[in-house]
């Protein structure tokens, strides 16, 4: 049977981490990230995820964005492709809503997405806990519970579905938090829905819990965003 899966991918998500700008929400935020020399990493962290899924391909139909919101990567890797929402340019979180309420509409089996928690709250805002989702970790925030620790873990929690090992789903919190406040040292956590995912303790990450000064979750934070960009073939002391 032919595993239907949803992917939207957000291409700015991230860029405002890479240069300290802690957050890509808004299009100013990012174009000035952009101009700082920030280059988008979405995309790889894609590839990531769906180059576990390769030899799945025969049983899998990707119903995605045009261009960089997912028909580009899925593509680059073979996947049989079809796009059902066409984005602007520039992207805008509009797109992610639009395209997500018509993935809902073709019936997909889960809806993959690569971005952070603004990318996750778009989502919820338009399809709520109606279909299956899974976040590939690609933003400077992640405190919602719906993404996966690392994007190969979400390849490997789709997999396992594809192969019929995992049924069981959850409710999640999306949680998104203060830009200007997290920008200033201070994180201000607010749940603004939840979401179904995979029950799979091993690939998907917790929801964080921000509070009025919650230093731990800014080094956490921190800490999270200095390992996703150590390069393997580098040592670090």
């Amino acid at each position: 049977m032919q595993f239907k899966l949803g992917l939207i991918v957000n291409p700015v998500a991230g860029l405002g981490g890479s240069v300290a700008l802690k957050g890509s929400d808004g299009e100013d935020t990012a174009a000035k990230a952009i101009a700082l020399g920030a280059e988008p990493k979405s995309n790889s962290r894609t590839k990531a995820a769906l180059e576990v899924l390769v030899p799945h391909q025969s049983n899998i139909t990707i119903y995605t964005v045009n261009d960089e919101m997912g028909e580009q990567t899925a593509k680059s890797l073979g996947f049989n492709t079809q796009v059902v929402y066409q984005s602007s340019s520039p992207t805008t979180s509009d797109d992610t809503e639009a395209a997500a309420r018509l993935l809902q509409q073709q019936g997909v089996d889960l809806i993959l997405f690569a971005g952070g928690d603004g990318t996750a709250r778009n989502i919820c805002h338009a399809v709520e806990d109606s279909v299956p989702v899974l976040g590939i970790p690609a933003g400077c925030k992640i405190h919602s519970g719906v993404y996966a620790i690392t994007p190969k873990a979400a390849g490997r929690v789709v997999e396992m579905l594809v192969k019929g090992e995992l049924v069981t789903l959850s409710d999640a919190d999306v949680m998104d938090i203060d830009e200007v406040a997290f920008r200033q040292g201070t994180v201000k956590a607010k749940r603004y829905g939840e979401m179904q995912v995979p029950s799979e303790v091993r690939y998907v990450q917790a929801v964080k819990n921000g509070g009025k000064e919650t230093d731990e979750l800014v080094l956490a934070d921190i800490a999270a965003y200095v390992v996703s960009e150590m390069d393997a073939d580098t040592l670090y002391v």
